[in-house]
């Protein structure tokens, strides 16, 4: 009978580490995800930064070199609209499955 109550005993421990291999698992890998929309988040700011900058910088010498500002700042107006809507055209296969297979991925490490 003790040996039956020890068994018993026995898998009670084993249920409640597993719970808590689970719940460690569960906040290292929610962790692992939140910095990395962190980072992803610092790292976009950056570059959107850039692309003002070097925005502004190029349609200043386009439209010096049309002869108006404007005319750069158009041109570059036009180019970013092509890029939206290439990527707005692209989304599914260059942002959404991208981000779902980083998500499964970062959960299931």
């Amino acid at each position: 009978m003790s040996s039956v109550k020890n068994l018993i005993h026995k898998i009670g421990q084993y249920l409640e580490t597993e719970m808590e291999l689970a719940k460690l698992k569960a906040v290292n890998a929610s962790s692992d995800i939140l910095s990395s929309v962190v980072y992803l988040i610092i790292k976009a700011f950056i570059i959107v930064l850039l692309i003002i900058f070097t925005s502004v910088a190029l349609a200043i010498l386009i439209g010096e070199m049309l002869g108006n500002y404007y005319y750069g700042f158009f041109i570059i107006g036009g180019f970013y609209l092509l890029v939206l809507l290439l990527i707005y055209f692209q989304r599914k296969n260059w942002i959404k499955t991208p981000i779902i297979n980083g998500l499964v991925h970062k959960m299931l490490k």
